[in-house]
This record gives C-alpha cells, structure tokens and sequence, in this order.
C-alpha cells in the first residue's frame, strides 16, 4: 500500500508509492558523456584555474587543491538590498573549487581512507575561515557527480558556496530543532539516529556513526550518515569520529557504486549556521528519478522505492 509520510524535522511530506516499486537492477541510468577535451581539474593545467586558495602535496605532487570557482554563483562584490514585494540582493559571498584526486577517472569513494579524511578536513577548514567572514551567514558544501546530476566537469571535485542568506531549508531544520529541544530538551536528530538504527531503516553503524535510509525518502536508495555524538560541524568531529564518518561515507557511496553501476549523485553537509544548534549530517541523493509536473507543482516528492527497500539493499553491498 502506498503512505504518505512526514520529515523528521520538516512540514514536508513524500509519497512512499510501495505498488510501483523497483529493484536496483530497474534503475538503468543513461549516463550523459562529456565533452572530449583537456580537463582544467588534471595536473599540468593548474594555470587554466584561478589562483589556488591552497593545496596538499605528496612527493612533490599536489593530490588536493581548492581555488575559486571561474564561474562563481556568488562573490565579493559590495553588498546592496532592496525592500518589497520585489526584494533583492546581491549575491554576496565566494564560491569555491576543491579537487580532491589529480587522477581524471577516480571517484572521491575510490580514494584510500586517509586521503578522504583529509578532502573531508580540507571541507571543514573552508567552513570554519569563510564563516570568519561576518558578511558570510552560511557555508553549504556539496558535490555532484555525473552531468545528469549537474556536474559541468567529468574530473571529481567538491564545491564550497558561502552566503550571506541562510538557506531556508536550513533555517527551517534549525527552527524545528529549536521547537523539539524547547518541548523535551533533546536534540531531534539525536533521537531520530537511535530510533533509525534500531529500525529495518538501517544502514550501517559503528561506535561514532551511523547511517539510515530516512523514513520519508525524497529519491530512491537516499541515504543520511549522522555522527552519534551532537556536534554542530564537521570541525567539531574528535580524530577517532572523523575516521569512523569518513569510513561510513565510502562503504555507503562504494555500496551505491556497486548497486547502480555508479549511478549520478549529489550529496551535500547539513552543518549548523553561526548562532544554531543543528546536529550536523551528509544527506546523499541519487540522482534516479525526474522531478516533474507534480513535484513542483506540490512541493511533494514521489519515491518508488520504500527506504526499508534501499536499507536491505545498501546492507548487501556492506
């Protein structure tokens, strides 16, 4: 039978459509093929970027730098505003490139574990000196793969946009979390990690992480990788849970890789802004499915695979 089901945090409901289910093998993704050409991401053309913010070098070769984005979304420029039913703003802020392999063709889950530890750190140093800024109100850091998924260049990178606006879907779990923690004194996330790994939602787990398929599911095989202990950032994270986060992000997106042929993906941190108080967490979505008439019209999402479905599968890839 099909649900209708809430957001742990969110007025924002899904429509769980059991009767029109698919297994992984059902998903055929046709993958859009980019152009052939030099890659600005590859060694040799770091003079085709803007200037590198920084970089960390083995042996004499870089295997992470981050620089601005040529083509940013936001930037420095002086910020101005206007009032009304027609308000506007400039898009005040910096947008960043982090690459995080010099090698064209592999994937940020294919790296070893110490080097994903060390992109992940690279991530959590961009947040903390872009908030240093106090024009700067929130730092969202996300990656895209595949061109399906809205990534312009084949070469695997993160991207690091700072705002001067936090993001409304943000605010919304930060208010939510305020409410629940005025009404029982505990952090929601808190409590919806214990209750999800003690659910058939259940991904993986270990002493510092867990991860889940959450219970209202926008896309298919979505998947939240939380750390147990209530910390705010990515920063905040003590040495033994950065490894633990970090190793059940790459079982999560190696068992993804195995189950849909490295399917399209974006996956993106939900950190705290300055002044709140949000459970930190990397929430991954598959790009599957095509957002059409209906969703934007209802602002509802429809998932054809139960998140009960997505957990037994990941599970086998683990």
């Amino acid at each position: 039978m099909n649900e209708l089901r809430k957001d742990y945090l969110l007025d924002r409901w899904v429509i769980i459509a059991s009767e029109r289910a698919k297994r992984p093998t059902d998903f055929v993704v046709k993958k859009e093929e980019y152009p052939v050409g030099a890659c600005y991401f590859c060694p040799g053309n770091e003079n085709t970027t803007p200037p590198e913010i920084g970089r960390i070098e083995k042996d004499g070769r870089w295997t992470v730098r981050w620089f601005p984005n040529k083509y940013p979304a936001t930037t420095e420029k002086n910020k101005s505003a206007s009032k009304g039913l027609l308000a506007s703003a400039s898009a005040y802020g910096r947008h960043e490139i982090i690459v995080e392999t010099p090698l064209h063709n592999q994937d940020f889950e294919e790296l070893p574990l110490g080097d994903m530890q060390e992109v992940l750190e690279v991530c959590a140093n961009r947040i903390k000196q872009l908030n240093q800024n106090k024009g700067i109100k929130y730092v969202l850091v996300f990656k895209n793969r595949g061109r399906e998924a809205g990534a312009s260049l084949a070469h695997s990178h993160f991207q690091v946009i700072a705002l001067s606006k936090i993001p409304s879907l943000v605010e919304k779990e930060v208010q939510a979390s305020r409410k629940y923690w005025k009404k029982t004194k505990r952090c929601i996330l808190c409590d919806t990690l214990k209750k999800e790994l003690k659910s058939e939602r259940k991904v993986y787990k270990d002493k510092n992480t867990g991860v889940f398929a959450p219970y209202a599911s926008r896309f298919p095989f979505e998947a939240w990788v939380m750390p147990k202990r209530h910390v705010k950032n990515l920063d905040e994270l003590k040495p033994e849970e950065k490894k633990s986060f970090t190793l059940a992000v790459k079982k999560t997106l190696l068992s993804l890789d195995k189950m849909l042929n490295k399917p399209p993906y974006n996956f993106y941190f939900h950190v705290s802004p300055k002044k709140g108080d949000l459970h930190m967490h990397l929430e991954i979505c598959p790009k599957l499915s095509i957002q059409a008439g209906f969703e934007f019209g209802s602002d509802m999402y429809i998932n054809v695979v139960p998140p009960e479905d997505a957990a037994r599968h990941y599970k086998t890839g683990i």
